[in-house]
């Protein structure tokens, strides 16, 4: 009798243990990311700009950028900079209001890549706006109507 009480009692543990083991190591689905992006520095030798390809591996897209400031980048997700077209860019620059504290750290230069799997092509910038808001969470980056017009909007974070 000892020895069944023993070893049902190792049983439940083990069990236990091995239960706390697998809810550990399995994240709940809303917290997984299906795509994959990037940041470095500034490199030197490349043009500023940005290119979009398939991607091999995933069959999905690549967003591929160089040199481009935080606020490119919030442009560019936001799509108010129009691909491979330079007749409006002065006209889009006047378009990014720019409400912060401290306006320098908004001159950074970057380096960013998105890569999307095929299943989320259609999301491909709203990923890039999340992925940002994930790497710049100081700042609220929005579009707003103004005169009907409507202008990308930079604020700092009120905490």
């Amino acid at each position: 009798m000892k020895k069944t009480i023993q070893s049902v009692v190792m049983a439940a543990l083990c069990l236990n243990f091995c239960y706390g083991q697998n809810k550990k190591t399995c994240p709940k689905p809303e917290t997984t990311r299906t795509y994959v992006y990037a940041f470095s520095g500034f490199k030197s030798g490349y043009k500023t700009g940005y290119r979009i390809s398939e991607d091999q591996f995933m069959k999905g897209r690549v967003l591929t950028v160089r040199n481009y400031t935080i606020t490119q980048l919030f442009a560019l997700a936001l799509r108010l900079e129009r691909p491979h077209d330079t007749s409006e860019k002065a006209n889009d620059q006047e378009r990014i209001v720019i409400d912060v504290r401290q306006p320098e750290k908004l001159k950074r230069i970057y380096c960013y890549k998105l890569v999307v799997p095929y299943n989320h092509q259609d999301d491909f910038y709203v990923l890039m706006q999340r992925s940002l808001n994930d790497e710049f969470p100081e700042y609220i980056v929005k579009m707003e109507k103004r005169d009907k017009e409507y202008f990308m909007v930079i604020r700092d974070k009120e905490y």
